[in-house]
């Protein structure tokens, strides 16, 4: 791994190797259209990129983590490579010229608490030690606080903070050259009505300068929503298997090193094979760690894992306990969780992971009254950071340690509610659309706690919502065809015919919500290939072949609608609009009748 300190005089070097690379010939001709030094527009180059790189080197080689909470650790004494899938191929970046060299546009897609944002932090220091660009990481959340999502405006906004002399002109020039790697983490922290404008914007930025490279990284999607990247290969991070779990608690340096031992041991025995799917999950993985010794057994559930988790972080420093570091706040367990839960609920609707004191002071001043007088910021703040370690500064910027832990008190919040207010609050988080269901595990999480009371608040509801249009007179299938859309397509190949049939995409949140608790199988946009089919035989004879068939067009076809009726969408269809029934029925199953 490269040296530990990345200083003035390094990142020299490696801009010097860059320009001889790519840049001196860019550079003469800057210099001779503005008229100046073939030196002048050097110095005027490296000088922004130089200080960029040093400080840049500074902020990604060091990490604070759920571990590591109070004090950053150096990211390579600790850091476990992921495999990557790229189809039945598994392939291990080590260095980043292992991706560079599949595709200059690549998509890392992983579920949350896999690595992601760490992958791509190595990556970017690998970039340093090859010199084979200039890597440039955007945490593409900040796009949500900019007024535009332009990536080129962002860089020279960033560039000009070390050199104010940077011109627009010149940035141009080396974008042109394709000298850079673009590192672009967490596409799904974008506000999801950012997402359709950031796309278009870096497609253009793509198209004007296709000869950088691009990584983007994600939680999943389904494949509809990442098709519209069309340049993009997409690779799948893979859960660690047994040996990379083992490798990384063993690098990880933990105050008790004899439980420690004892983790890695039952690892080895069993542990792993019985919670692969926490045990293969990194974040996951050193919370196991963390909670080891206060429970015998790990718990199925997800949700039941952060509850243990973070009961185990508060009893460790609980006042009438042994303990780290004391509590400031002084609040019994049950008044802190709520409190938290409060605090995360308030900044998930804002789809907002970091934030200064002042924002802070912002958020607390919503709390209710029965908690504001028992509550001292400071020494609350100061608790989750250095105590339980879920927040973590940097700067003047509090961000959370890790997403997860927010979605899991936002769930635990919604959980306390009464029925009504559970309803309401659900609602008005679907309703905006900041974190989509398939990209975080809120919900999940709230519907794994309490399926009745998640079924008959949010669900029920949502349906009752969603039909609430209908006539009496219309036929409920038709309804849910025209209002889950679908669309039949067929594409004609050298061979054969093949049928694309599938649900276009919605807009409405409250549908994608309905739609992806119903079935998370199915995609909205994807359409499903099915080959000897008759539907296939009815479009060739009504010469329909490479024409997208609308609900409507189903509709109003008497033998079309006939076939679509058979067809997997069809019956998923039919299976949607007896949900809310089952759904009803369930609940009615679980009445007790008391004797008179």
């Amino acid at each position: 791994m490269m040296d530990e300190n990345f200083n003035n005089d390094l990142a020299s070097k490696f801009m010097n190797a860059i320009f001889d690379e790519y840049l001196s010939p860019l550079i003469s001709k800057i210099a001779n259209k503005l008229k100046i030094t073939y030196n002048e527009v050097k110095i005027d180059l490296e000088i922004p990129f130089q200080a960029y790189l040093t400080k840049s080197y500074d902020k990604y080689s060091r990490i604070k983590t759920i571990i590591y909470g109070i004090e950053p650790k150096r990211l390579y004494d600790f850091f476990e490579v992921p495999f990557l899938e790229k189809g039945s191929e598994l392939i291990k970046p080590t260095k980043t010229r292992v991706l560079t060299d599949i595709s200059k546009f690549l998509i890392i897609e992983g579920s949350g608490g896999i690595g992601k944002s760490t992958l791509m932090k190595h990556l970017f220091l690998s970039e340093l030690e090859l010199k084979d660009y200039i890597p440039i990481f955007i945490e593409l959340k900040d796009f949500n606080e900019e007024e535009h999502l332009d990536l080129e405006k962002l860089l020279l906004k960033k560039l000009n903070q070390f050199h104010n002399k940077f011109q627009e002109e010149y940035l141009d020039y080396a974008l042109q050259s394709g000298c850079f790697l673009f590192l672009l983490d967490g596409y799904d922290e974008l506000y999801s009505e950012n997402q359709k404008e950031f796309f278009k914007k870096l497609n253009d930025f793509c198209d004007k300068y296709p000869e950088n490279h691009y990584i983007l990284s994600s939680r999943p999607y389904s494949e509809s929503e990442f098709i519209e990247f069309q340049r993009f290969t997409v690779l799948k991070a893979v859960p660690f298997n047994k040996e990379q779990a083992i490798s990384l608690i063993t690098k990880i340096e933990y105050p008790d090193e004899e439980l420690k031992n004892k983790f890695i041991r039952d690892l080895e025995s069993g542990l792993y094979d019985r919670h692969e799917s926490f045990a293969s999950n990194p974040l996951l993985l050193n919370i196991m760690l963390s909670t080891y010794n206060d429970y015998a057994e790990i718990p199925q559930k997800l949700h039941l894992f952060y509850y243990q988790a973070f009961d185990t972080m508060l009893s460790k420093h609980d006042a009438t306990k042994s303990y780290r570091r004391k509590m400031l706040s002084d609040l019994s367990s049950d008044t802190f969780k709520e409190c938290f839960a409060i605090f995360c609920l308030l900044t998930y609707q804002k789809a907002k992971t970091e934030f200064t004191f002042p924002e802070i002071e912002e958020i607390f001043k919503k709390f209710p009254p029965r908690i504001k007088n028992v509550l001292n910021i400071g020494s609350f703040i100061h608790d989750l950071e250095n105590c339980l370690c879920v927040l973590y500064k940097e700067g003047n910027r509090y961000k959370f340690s890790h997403r997860s832990f927010q979605e899991y008190f936002v769930a635990y919040f919604l959980n306390i509610q009464t029925d009504s207010k559970m309803r309401d609050y659900s609602f008005r988080l679907i309703e905006s659309g900041k974190f989509r269901a398939s990209a975080d595990s809120v919900f999940f999480m709230l519907e794994d706690m309490n399926t009745l009371r998640f079924n008959s608040n949010i669900l029920i509801p949502l349906l009752d919502k969603f039909e609430e249009s209908k006539s009496d007179e219309e036929d409920l299938f038709e309804y849910y065809i025209l209002n889950f859309p679908v669309k039949i397509e067929i594409s004609p190949s050298p061979s054969d015919s093949s049928l694309g049939l599938g649900f276009i995409h919605t807009q409405d949140n409250f549908q994608s919500f309905i739609y992806y608790f119903f079935d998370n199988t199915i995609n909205y946009t994807s359409y499903r290939t099915i080959d000897n089919n008759p539907l296939i035989s009815f479009c060739k004879d009504n010469h329909l072949i490479e024409q997208p068939i609308g609900p409507e067009d189903i509709i109003e076809n008497e033998e079309l609608f006939d076939l679509f009726k058979k067809s997997w969408v069809g019956q998923k269809i039919l299976s949607l609009t007896h949900y809310k029934q089952k759904l009803i029925e369930d609940l009615k199953k679980e009445d007790i009748v008391l004797e008179d």
